[in-house]
């Protein structure tokens, strides 16, 4: 079977993303994909309660580019397409109680089923007024990420700062653009610094 975001065919101007959530029920993936949906030009491809297909022109290009961003719940079985992405994405809800071992759970199946040598763009999901405690922190998530090797880039995120989210989604895009899903990147990459940002905490 092929994962159900699969577009209609391979080629390389097609971006592709799959997304992982500590929290399924709100403050999801599509929720933020969408506040960046509200603030920019695009048309809508295809839509599901875990998935979002659209086109929009990116920052300097000649020509539109078709994104799918498909999250994935079920971590209990593989998808056939699973490491044919540009990057993925990690939302951790910092605050729910059982956020901790999700993230684990997450990382576990990111070990055995996922390209280990495509970025993780990771959002630290937080209300951000201090009162609530964390039950997983930015210490905890990129230490974790540290230890593994892995290629990551962390951000502290609230879904209210949405221009912040708009902006730090087409970043990711064009970074996409540029790190094509068969591994050849494109190196003169400006707009997100890979090497710089790689295995780093960066907060707003």
């Amino acid at each position: 079977k092929y994962i159900y975001f699969k577009m209609e065919n391979n080629s390389n101007d097609k971006i592709q993303i799959v997304a992982f959530s500590t929290n399924d029920t709100y403050e999801t993936p599509n929720d933020f994909v969408n506040v960046f949906l509200e603030k920019t030009a695009h048309s809508i491809l295809k839509k599901s309660r875990h998935s979002i297909g659209f086109s929009l022109m990116l920052p300097e290009a000649t020509t539109t580019s078709k994104v799918m961003i498909c999250s994935i719940l079920n971590l209990k079985r593989d998808y056939t397409g699973i490491n044919d992405v540009n990057c993925y994405l990690l939302f951790v809800d910092l605050e729910k109680e059982d956020s901790k071992d999700k993230f684990e759970d997450i990382l576990n199946y990111m070990k055995t089923y996922c390209d280990e040598s495509k970025k993780i763009f990771v959002f630290g999901l937080s209300i951000g007024d201090g009162k609530v405690t964390q039950s997983i922190t930015q210490k905890d998530i990129c230490g974790r990420f540290n230890s593994q090797g892995k290629k990551f880039e962390y951000r502290c995120m609230n879904i209210d700062k949405k221009k912040e989210i708009s902006e730090y989604f087409m970043n990711i895009l064009v970074y996409c653009n540029k790190h094509q899903r068969n591994g050849d990147d494109n190196n003169d990459d400006e707009a997100m610094k890979d090497d710089a940002n790689s295995g780093s905490c960066i907060v707003f």
